[in-house]
């Protein structure tokens, strides 16, 4: 799955499609508002999806959000998202199911509350399947050209 197209915008709630750049900022696809807006870059923090890791204990140190985001997908059905309104503990705990190698000291609950809003929204708009859609046709792409060359 390729997130790099999607971004988080702080004070803009929801995950946003990367449309064009500009010097001065971004022009994002905004799902909850559906329409397209200019977000100047040195008024609003913008954060690229596929750059976000989460802290583990394990040699590498972090492991990207994006394979967060799938091993939720991955346990879906046995595992859904708990609500965000959830104690600490079963929040905890079902980050616990899904990532056990996670950092339980550097990654906090409200990180986990943002992972899941993000996962949540990202799959109720679509947003998952959006990007399997397009790694699909970039590797489809790919290979025609990779026969085309032959």
């Amino acid at each position: 799955m390729n997130l790099e197209k999607y971004l988080v915008v702080a004070g803009i709630p929801g995950v946003h499609k990367l449309v064009s750049s500009r010097a001065n900022g971004v022009v994002i696809e905004d799902r909850k508002e559906k329409r397209t807006r200019f977000v100047p870059a040195r008024q609003q923090q913008i954060t690229p999806i596929a750059t976000v890791g989460i802290y583990t204990d394990t040699e590498e140190g972090t492991v990207s959000l994006t394979d967060v985001f799938q091993k939720m997908l991955d346990q879906y059905e046995e595992n859904p998202p708990v609500s965000l309104e959830s104690a600490s503990p079963v929040i905890r705990d079902y980050f616990s199911r899904i990532l056990p190698e996670h950092d339980r000291d550097r990654v906090h609950i409200n990180d986990i509350k943002k992972c899941i809003k993000w996962f949540n929204f990202m799959r109720e708009n679509g947003i998952f399947e959006e990007a399997r859609r397009e790694a699909e046709t970039a590797k489809t792409d790919k290979e025609e050209e990779k026969s085309a060359e032959k």
